[in-house]
């Protein structure tokens, strides 16, 4: 069964993606994959790269970003609350899409800028044709209501998307053995029986091969300014980040809709 990677970082996400895209492509044609995305974090900077190497090889690029959505507005910036905001996952289905992408990566830079490039919910709605939404990792918005035990938020949140994007949103499961994944992916499945929403299964991917994981956790390690030998969890990476040419194991009991 093929399968294909929508949660995809590159180098161009700076001190976290270990992957270059040269040699990115190269895996994916040797696994034989047939399209493959790119979310890096709050930029589309590899994204010529990207098309120009798939296409080379023979893949589908698909177009997208792992965005910063502000927990207030993207212009707020008084508080360490806005220091960088919830993690997203947007592909751009057509030109359209591309378009608005683009629109919404310029607005964090010029308008949300702090810390991080970030959008805000507001922009997002209005530029939100031909996108397909996900709520990417622990630090998404959907997940990090589940994990805070926010009912109210958690259903607030989930209308906005339902909303915004339509059938085009989709419940994001991961599984890299960190304890919080399985009660986020319990609870997604759930809302998606509840809600009849459908889910896709990421990998959240940083770097290309299983072994590369030191390499990459002394990339983070100059982004945190942490030593070596801090074994602090809070980095959250566990070394299952990797290109996996298999679909991700997540959890028993997935809603037949995907």
């Amino acid at each position: 069964m093929g399968f294909t990677h929508l949660h995809v970082h590159t180098q161009y996400s700076i001190l976290d993606g270990a992957s270059s895209i040269p040699a990115l492509m190269k895996k994916a044609k040797e696994d034989e994959m047939k399209a493959i995305a790119i979310t890096d974090h709050g930029n589309l900077f590899g994204a010529k790269e990207f098309c120009n190497e798939a296409k080379s090889h023979s893949i589908k690029p698909i177009i997208g970003c792992e965005v910063y959505l502000a927990r207030r507005s993207r212009f707020k910036n008084t508080t360490k609350e806005d220091r960088g905001g919830y993690h997203l996952i947007l592909l751009a289905k057509n030109r359209t899409g591309y378009k608005n992408l683009v629109k919404l990566v310029s607005t964090g830079w010029i308008e949300g800028h702090y810390y991080k490039p970030r959008i805000d919910k507001e922009i997002l709605k209005e530029y939100s044709e031909g996108l397909i939404a996900s709520t990417a990792c622990l630090g998404g918005d959907i997940p990090s209501q589940i994990l805070n035990e926010s009912v109210s938020g958690l259903e607030t949140s989930l209308a906005y998307y339902q909303e915004t994007f339509g059938d085009d949103f989709y419940l994001e499961l991961q599984n890299h053995g960190i304890p919080e994944q399985k009660t986020v992916n319990a609870t997604l499945i759930k809302l998606a029986e509840k809600n009849n929403l459908k889910v896709i299964a990421t990998n959240d991917v940083h770097y290309i091969n299983k072994e590369d994981y030191n390499a990459h956790d002394i990339l983070i390690r100059l982004n945190t300014g942490t030593d070596i030998n801090d074994k602090n969890e809070d980095l959250r990476y566990s070394g299952e980040e990797y290109l996996s040419r298999l679909i991700p194991r997540i959890i028993s009991g997935c809603p037949a809709r995907r």
